[in-house]
């Protein structure tokens, strides 16, 4: 009776296992506590400043396609690619100097930080870029944030800006 015993014993806790890991694998909630994922906040977060984001792009394309018009009166001499540049994300200074902010988040890579600054009107060749942060000096060393770059800026200065490595 004792074997009997222990050995029922092990086939329900077999079972519960069981149950317990089909239940994962199918995600359903059976009443067991759970705590909550900081992905889902990580995910909610990164929702809002997306849409933000799209907000600030569509009022700044609206404000672009008002004041290109009078760039192309004033400055017949200027290329289509810079006023196409400005129009992204970026903000023309006095000095023709083009200023964005620029996101880095988890799991970015150095081709995206790349064409980011090309399509912002922050460099014009983004491969030289990528390359730069391939580099062993500034690989895997992109830090999380934001930060403000201007097209007066060299390779080299944004690499150190983005990275946080000593200038």
């Amino acid at each position: 009776m004792n074997k009997s015993a222990i050995r029922a014993f092990g086939i329900a806790l077999f079972l519960v296992g069981a149950l317990l890991s089909l239940a994962d694998r199918l995600d359903l909630n059976i009443g067991l506590p759970t705590v909550a994922s900081s992905n889902d906040k990580d995910v909610e977060e990164l929702q809002k400043k997306l849409e933000q984001a799209t907000k600030e792009i569509a009022t700044l394309k609206a404000n672009s396609t008002k004041e290109t018009g009078n760039e192309n009166k004033q400055q017949e001499n200027t290329t289509d690619t810079s006023t196409e540049d400005k129009r992204i994300d970026s903000t023309p200074n006095a000095d023709n100097e083009v200023t964005m902010t620029l996101q880095i988040y988890s799991g970015i890579t150095p081709y995206i930080v790349a064409q980011k600054l090309e399509d912002g009107g922050i460099i014009t060749n983004s491969v030289e870029m990528e390359l730069l942060l391939a580099n062993a000096k500034y690989a895997r060393s992109l830090q999380i944030g934001s930060y403000e770059v201007n097209s007066s800026m060299s390779l080299e200065e944004i690499a150190k800006l983005i990275t946080g490595k000593k200038q």
